[in-house]
């Protein structure tokens, strides 16, 4: 549950990263081609990254780099619904095309679908003019109003691509591969490095075309997916191949700092009530440059028609539909109480201390002593608050699938006391949790506590106890008026 039980739908809330159920083991960890980015730290890893998404019959449907799909009805709950291909490949792409969905990624064949689910029929490879497959890297597909058929891609090489396909056979090119635009090391935020400290060298992929009134914004990302610098530009034109000119308000996403940094590759998509709505990539790149996870936010097109992305957010936001114009301002009003205040834990490993759950960052762990049987973190805010929404983002410091220690289910509750002398109240209530949450977001009726406790009852066989993120969100109250009187 993502809402609580007294709150109607048009309450609801989302919170990044996404809290996307039974997240997929990396593609490098799979691949045994994955290696620790400190001597000794395990590699294996769990990933999604790459959003493709489609807004279909009220639903949201999202293929993700290495494991697919994910369904919402509700824009908030995510469930994982398995289609007959897993894993196709990274940076799927999925289209809608005369009442059948086509379905590819990075390097792979064309896949053909009567439902956004499938099954999918393999059709075989993507050929170019003259019938020699194509082997793309970040493709993605583009159906025109006026029936025409695109397909753009670019990963790393001199720029991004697009080309006309058949409109009756989208696997097979219609025109000649043009190059649309090359990296511009003017363009600052697209140098390469963790400070864009690199002039010579950029990475351009993520290739995202959508076309709103007359106006064909394609967007992408730079500079590589591995640094906080990623980010999302937009070049834009009047013809689906161009001439496409950079768009004088870029990159039209990027964060740098915080807990959700880093927002690239991914695409901007139409939902409920003729919103926009961007869905990106965004970093951890710990144990792998690739671990990453997924956020969405708000998008729009401003007076002088500029595309641009509000976000990326880390507190809870107003859920898809529940406002007409969320590119006005899409904060629900609760705000981070519990990052960087007094805290304890029952145990600490080395080096791991409870600090590290609420620092703000995806990349540092509290994590729990071996044999502690049900390790908590306390946190006090220091004053009173009402909070109402709480959000955990798991760590695996052990994961190693070869020998057995796998993710699952993490079982806990939240409780909460406004003074030193009260008993804890349970304000959240897991303990029976059967879902795998690599990330939870939950919200629940407003209480006011100043003293706050995250008791973990239950992980997965083997698996060490690890919080990356530990936050509580909600108001504070202004002092009583004789306090700071003259």
């Amino acid at each position: 549950m993502n809402k609580p039980t007294d709150t109607s739908t048009e309450e609801l809330t989302y919170c990044n990263p996404l809290p996307l159920p039974d997240y997929p083991r990396g593609r490098a960890s799979r691949d045994r081609r994955s290696s620790a980015c400190d001597a000794g730290e395990q590699a294996d890893f769990r990933e999604t990254a790459d959003p493709s998404v489609i807004w279909h019959d009220g639903r949201w449907y999202l293929y993700p780099s290495a494991g697919m799909a994910y369904v919402s009805e509700d824009f908030v709950t995510w469930r994982f619904a398995p289609m007959n291909i897993y894993d196709v490949g990274y940076a799927p792409t999925v289209m809608e095309h005369r009442g059948a969905f086509y379905l590819t990624a990075c390097g792979a064949g064309l896949y053909r679908a009567v439902t956004p689910l499938g099954p999918w029929d393999d059709k075989g490879p993507i050929l170019d003019l003259d019938g020699e497959p194509m082997g793309l890297g970040d493709p993605m597909y583009f159906a025109d109003d006026d029936g025409q058929v695109y397909l753009y891609w670019g990963c790393g090489g001199p720029g991004i691509f697009g080309c006309r396909m058949d409109s009756d056979d989208p696997g097979r090119a219609a025109s000649r591969q043009e190059l649309l635009f090359t990296y511009n090391p003017d363009h600052a935020w697209e140098r390469f490095g963790e400070f864009n400290e690199d002039p010579s060298t950029s990475w351009l992929e993520g290739a995202w075309m959508i076309k709103i009134g007359e106006t064909y914004y394609l967007t992408y990302a730079a500079p590589g997916t591995q640094w906080r610098t990623y980010g999302m530009g937009v070049y834009v034109s009047d013809n689906p191949l161009g001439p496409f000119e950079y768009q004088a308000r870029n990159p039209i996403l990027r964060t740098t700092e915080g807990l959700v940094r880093g927002p690239g590759h991914g695409c901007i998509v139409r939902g409920p009530r003729d919103t926009l709505w961007a869905f990106y990539t965004c970093t951890v790149c710990y144990r792998h440059p690739f671990e990453r996870r997924i956020g969405m936010d708000p998008a729009g097109v401003d007076e002088e028609g500029y595309l641009f992305v509000h976000g990326a957010s880390e507190m809870p936001q107003w859920a898809p539909g529940v406002r007409s114009r969320p590119q006005d301002g899409n904060d629900a009003g609760p705000l981070p109480l519990t990052q960087a205040r007094n805290c304890g834990a029952s145990s600490c490993s080395p080096g791991r201390t409870p600090s590290y759950a609420i620092d703000g960052s995806l990349r540092t762990w509290w994590q729990a002593a071996e044999g502690d049987a049900e390790p908590w973190i306390e946190i006090d805010p220091e004053s009173v608050f009402t909070v109402s929404a709480a959000r955990i983002c798991w760590s695996e410091p052990n994961l190693n699938y070869d020998q057995g220690v796998t993710p699952g289910p993490m079982r806990y509750r939240i409780e909460g006391r406004a003074t030193d002398a009260d008993p804890w109240s349970v304000l959240i209530d897991r303990t029976g949790n059967d879902v795998d949450l690599l990330i939870d977001y939950q919200t629940f009726p407003a209480r006011e506590i100043r003293f706050a406790r995250l008791v973990v009852t239950g992980a997965p066989p083997g698996l060490s106890v690890g919080v990356a993120d530990f936050s509580l969100f909600g108001k504070g109250h202004p002092p009583p008026p004789e306090k700071y009187r003259l």
